[in-house]
């Protein structure tokens, strides 16, 4: 469990949490103590008793042996929810094991395209076949002002109000027993804004036998239909009170029925009548309201620029248009009124009627910025309609569009709703088809006799038809996709009853969902096995940095790890244009490597270069069936093949090749978790690659420091003899020896000398440099007394300001607690006069100063003055051989950049360290430390037994 990649709970007693591994932590956010010992019921919390009904019973069917899958809402730490899958199973010692995963993982049936149910501006919702939301839209959310994730998985009564939850569930259950026909009806329902008047359409979604799957539907507010409604009532009583006061008023009377029309059809379109009937009901009782001899209800087509007739009623005799009757949309009043969007109203003969009509008028059905169609009405008389008519016709326009737009809705809706059915059927078929043939060879069913539990050797439709009349066969079914079938003998002589086939209905039904359940848990736990493998694999490929190495311990664990019969690594080789066989699993493998087995990139019977060539993975289900396999002889049993390219960046490494015994061994899944094992192989190869070319690079690098530490020194060792005579016979000539110099010839060998033994200094840096870096320096340690030393420092500091024409104050202090150094003497020297020689030369004026004392098993020096000071950004180049801080400031004071680099590496060399403070115009001061003992003598080697060596 607690390897396992995918967030898992381990319940007790009490459905309590005892374990959750660091996926499940990380999942809900807890740390280990604060979720050990919760209820799962506050991780996987149940808004209403519904729910918990709902889920207390899933954990009673797991607690009982079957294994349970469901959508959820969980809550995290922070008080977040989140839609997972929870997976319920039986677990040892009557324990459960519950598994979480996303919503959108691919072990549950697709969720509803929210793209396009989210668009819909009418409320929209889905249940399960109890009546559990498993889907809402925006629009239902904004409607009820529930959250996004607080209207799913919960039941649909709970939103209804108490007064009318009765009637509601009463139109469930009209769906659960049989209805077919679309349910409809005004219910109040609950919102944070407290009861919302609605008209539900409901209807029933079932599978190829008739079963409920759930249940599709709409809520549409009824808040301004009421209001409307309210107004059109008073107003009709009012005139109809107002009629009886004064008889013989036929306008008045006219007008109470307009209104009651009105009334009516706005009491209709909010009980969600359907459009057909309803329209069919309004022209019939227009046409007998306004005396008409013809009243048509149009539909626009935008699509065939057409308009579609969708209700006529007529007094006259004869023929009557028919519904579906199509006419261009710019032809006719109706047209005129669709194709402007405006009202219409001609009075007297006009080109847009019919000869036998005198007067017409049409009012357009719109809908924000689309035209829906028209409501047409003629008269054969002249000058029939009026401003009062058209106010109607408009009133009446306006609530069909209402009804148009709702019934447009509600089709597109169902439509959706119905391919979602169709997708969650067609996944459940591929899958369960995938599962049986990777288990084509296994026992295909079991048979009970009441005392044994024996295999099938047959299908079950071959047993059903070997069974006599006495047998019932139930199918199994899951979401309407037949996955089994359950039989079972009973005695003829007392046959199953009516109640007890039901029951065996609702048990078929069970054990159907039980199975689904096992095979999705059967496949996560594979998925996840595969991916630990993944895993595992790449872990080990990222320790191996030799190529060959690494790639047979990736093929041998490859087809180890995933059960494969074979496994081939290839390799690109861009020159020959062909893929190299670099490592094969078993005694196989290893002979198709020593034969130099290579396949050209561009071979048509292959399905190895066929990945390469269109960088995708390949897979053959059966060899016996592809034309594109190139067979192998020493592979005799492959049936299926699965070719996976091995891509790093956009450039083409190889080909990672798997096989296995048995047809259809690979789906997707499996092409996904070998591709994502092919680019870790491909990623280790670049690196163990990059490896060998860096070590390579290094030994080179080693090689020419080497040659070039062995140059300079020969080179300064041949450059330093010549000089020795110049500086010396230079010397003879400032003597006099051969001889009286005058004035100028005397400066003129006093430069020679100078300038010569600027060199040799140089020369002798470049030899002690390169002798540090060839490990060629060695220390000669001795007891140095630093305080007499004193002298010899003081000696120095003047001849370096009379060397550099300053005139400076020199400070030193040795502390009194340190007297005696263990080091090298020369190379001590040599680090303190370079120190005190550079800050004699930059510094113009002021002051040079040397402190030495003690810390601790530790003498430390430091050397400061007021010279010109370092930048801070180029304080950490100081250390660094041949370079200079300030090119200018150079060749005023002169300088070889060596006495830096070769005083911090002595100082290393005696187990110290330097290091430097400085500040612009302000000085500087050099620290460094050496120990004051001297190190440990090397450990002399031990001589063992002598032994007789043959030759």
């Amino acid at each position: 469990m607690a390897e396992a990649p995918e967030p898992l709970l381990l319940l007790g007693s009490g459905y309590r949490i005892t374990a959750a591994n660091a996926p499940a932590l990380a999942l809900t956010g807890y740390e280990e103590s604060g979720l050990v010992g919760c209820l799962l019921q506050d991780v996987l919390p149940a808004a209403t008793g519904e729910g918990r009904r709902l889920l207390d019973e899933h954990l009673a069917a797991a607690s009982a042996g079957a294994c349970r899958q469901f959508a959820w809402q969980l809550q995290d730490a922070r008080g977040a929810s989140a839609a997972v899958v929870v997976t319920v199973a039986p677990f040892e010692d009557e324990n459960l094991l519950i598994s979480l995963q996303p919503a959108q993982s691919k072990a549950v049936s697709p969720s509803p395209d929210e793209s396009l149910l989210d668009s819909l501006p009418v409320a929209a919702f889905a249940t399960d076949a109890v009546g559990i939301i498993t889907y809402a839209n925006a629009s239902w959310r904004e409607l009820l002002g529930t959250p996004p994730g607080e209207s799913t998985h919960r039941h649909l009564l709970d939103f209804v109000s108490e007064g009318d939850r009765e009637r509601a569930a009463a139109l469930l259950h009209q769906a659960a027993a049989g209805a077919e026909e679309k349910l409809a009806g005004q219910f109040e329902f609950r919102s944070v804004q407290g009861p919302v008047r609605c008209a539900l359409h409901a209807t029933p979604l079932r599978d190829e036998d008739g079963a409920l799957l759930g249940i599709a539907g709409t809520l549409q507010e009824l808040r301004e239909q009421m209001r409307l409604e309210e107004e059109l009532r008073r107003l009709r009583d009012a005139n109809q009170t107002l009629a009886a006061q004064i008889p013989g008023n036929e306008a008045l009377l006219q007008q109470a029925r307009r209104l009651s029309l009105m009334s009516e059809l706005a009491r209709s379109i909010a009980a969600g009548h359907d459009l057909e009937p309803l329209s069919t009901w309004l022209v019939t009782e227009l046409n007998t309201t306004l005396g008409g001899h013809a009243t048509q209800l149009w539909r626009h087509d935008p699509a065939r620029d057409l308009l579609v007739l969708v209700a006529a009623a007529s007094p006259q005799d004869g023929p009557q248009p028919q519904p579906g009757l199509s006419v261009p949309a710019g032809l006719g009043i109706a047209g005129a009124a669709v194709a402007r969007g405006q009202t219409f109203l001609i009075q007297g003969p006009n080109e847009l009627l019919l000869p036998d009509t005198g007067s017409a008028i049409a009012v357009p059905i719109v809908t924000g910025d689309n035209t829906l169609g028209a409501l047409e009405v003629q008269s054969a008389a002249d000058s029939t309609f009026g401003d009062d008519t058209c106010l109607l016709l408009e009133a009446l326009a306006s609530q069909l569009a209402v009804a148009m737009e709702s019934s447009r809705l509600r089709a597109e809706m169902n439509e959706q709703l119905q391919e979602l059915s169709h997708l969650q059927r067609l996944t459940t078929r591929e899958a369960w088809a995938r599962y049986r043939s990777e288990r084509a060879l296994e026992i295909p069913g079991y048979r009970f006799d009441r005392r044994d539990l024996v295999p099938l050797a047959e299908g079950p439709e071959t047993v059903r038809a070997k069974d006599n009349g006495s047998a019932l066969h139930l199918p199994l079914s899951v979401r309407g996709e037949r996955i089994g079938a359950l039989g079972v003998v009973h005695d003829e002589a007392n046959p199953l009853s009516e109640e007890e086939q039901r029951l065996l209905e609702v048990f078929t039904a069970e054990v159907a969902e039980a199975l689904d359940n096992a095979r999705l848990l059967e496949q996560t736990q594979k998925r996840a096995v595969e991916l630990e493998t993944v895993s595992r694999v790449s872990a080990a490929t990222s320790t191996i940095l030799e190529t060959d190495q690494l790639l047979q311990a990736v093929v041998e664990l490859t087809k180890r790890s995933f059960g494969l019969y074979h496994v081939h690594i290839y390799i690109l080789d861009p020159e020959r244009g062909a893929l190299v066989l670099a490592a094969g699993a078993g005694t196989a493998g290893e002979l198709m490597v020593a034969q130099g087995w290579h396949i050209p990139i561009d071979h048509v019977v292959s399905v190895v270069a066929r990945a390469a060539r269109e960088r995708t993975w390949q897979i053959v289900n059966d060899v016996l069936f592809e034309p594109g396999f190139l067979a192998n002889p020493l592979l005799p049993e492959t049936r299926a093949e699965l070719a996976v390219p091995m891509i790093v960046g956009n450039q083409l490494v190889g080909v990672l090749d798997v096989q296995a015994d048995r047809p259809n061994a690979f789906g997707e899944e499996d092409a996904q978790i070998q591709a994502a094992l092919a680019n870790q192989i491909a990623s280790a190869l670049q690196n163990a690659t990059l490896y060998q070319e860096q070590l390579s690079t290094a030994e080179q690098l080693r090689e020419f420091d080497r040659l070039k530490s062995e140059f300079l020194a020969s080179m300064s060792h041949e450059l330093r003899t010549p000089l020795n005579s110049i500086i010396g016979f230079a010397d003879v000539l400032l003597e006099g020896i051969d001889g009286e110099l005058n004035e100028r010839m005397e400066e003129d060998v006093r430069l020679i000398r100078n300038s010569g033994e600027h060199l040799r200094n140089l020369i002798g840096d470049i030899l002690d440099m390169s002798k540090i870096e060839a490990g060629m320096m060695d220390l000669r340690y001795e007891a140095i007394d630093v305080k007499g030393m004193e002298a010899e420092i003081r000696a120095f500091a003047r001849t370096q300001m009379m060397t550099y024409d300053r005139d400076l104050a020199f400070e030193l202090e040795i502390s009194p607690d340190v007297d005696v150094v263990y080091a090298d003497r020369t190379r001590l020297k040599q680090v303190l006069f370079n120190l005190l020689s550079n800050a004699i030369k930059f510094t113009n004026e002021g002051r040079v100063g040397l402190r030495i004392g003690r810390d601790g098993d530790k003498m430390i020096v430091a050397v400061e003055d007021s010279g010109i000071g370092i930048d801070e950004k180029n304080l950490p180049i100081v250390f660094e051989q041949f370079r200079q801080i300030d090119g200018s400031l150079t060749r005023t004071a002169g300088g070889t950049g060596l006495g830096l680099p070769i005083s911090k590496s002595l100082v290393e060399m005696h187990g110290g360290k330097i290091w430097v403070e400085s500040a612009v115009d302000q000085g500087t001061t050099f620290f460094f430390t050496v120990p004051v003992k001297p190190p440990p003598p090397p450990k002399r080697r031990g001589t063992g037994p002598l032994s007789l060596i043959e030759g």
